[in-house]
Order: C-alpha cells, then structure tokens, then sequence
C-alpha cells in the first residue's frame, strides 16, 4: 500500500511541478496540471485516512528512522510532526486552488509559501515510511 502512495504523490508533484512551469506559458495547462496534482493528492489524502481509521492500517517507519532517532517512540515523533505538516501543506494546497479557482491575488503570493510545504512534506514522506 504504502508504494502505492508514494508513487501517486510522485505522480501529484510532478503535476504540479509541470503546471508551475505553464503557469506563464498557458493558464488552461497550468489549470489542467494543477487541478490533476490536486485531485490525485486528494484521492490518495483519503485512502491513507481512510486506511487508518476504517481498516486499521498501520505505517511504519522507516528502519533507519528507528535508528536514529534511539527509540520506536521517537520515530513516532517524527511521524507525528511530519502528519502535521503535511496537514498543513494540504490545507495550504486547497487554499491555493481555491484562490487560482476565485483568481484572488493570494493565489500569486501564497505559492512561495506552499511549494516549500509541499515539497518537505513530500521528501519526508518518501524516506519516513517504509
């Protein structure tokens, strides 16, 4: 399950980053790669809650996380902080949707903040989880 993810939130931050690159070429093909990153991040967001809460999956953390951070209860702690930040790189992508949707002038500014946020929460992700 846990490869299934990875490689969906691949294929969602490289739609992303193919949309970013449209952004002042063609605004229908920066909203098209924008709108698919978005959905496939939101279909896999849902199977991972939905893993957890309805079918009792478990992710576990990576064997060198364990390592290094001395204790199974510190990897927890990494995991804890990373589902955080993750929460708020999400939040942050519905916020840029809506804003690109509505054509706000938050939209232009609020990127520089969310990219980043997307991109720690989605390199953390690859090398936390096993």
């Amino acid at each position: 399950m846990i490869l299934t993810v990875k490689w969906v939130f691949t294929a969602a931050t490289l739609f992303f980053a193919f949309g970013y690159h449209q952004r002042r070429r063609n605004n229908a093909r920066h909203r098209m790669w924008m709108l698919l990153g978005f959905l496939s991040t939101l279909l896999i967001a849902v199977v991972l809650v939905a893993g957890v809460h309805l079918f009792g999956e478990t992710y576990s953390a990576a064997p060198w996380l364990v390592s290094a951070a001395g204790s199974p209860a510190g990897a927890k702690t990494v995991i804890i902080v990373h589902r955080i930040f993750s929460t708020l790189a999400m939040v942050g992508v519905i916020v840029q949707v809506v804003s690109g949707m509505r054509r706000l002038p938050l939209h232009k500014r609020f990127h520089r903040w969310v990219i980043p946020m997307w991109l720690v929460s989605y390199f953390s992700g690859l090398v936390v989880f096993v």
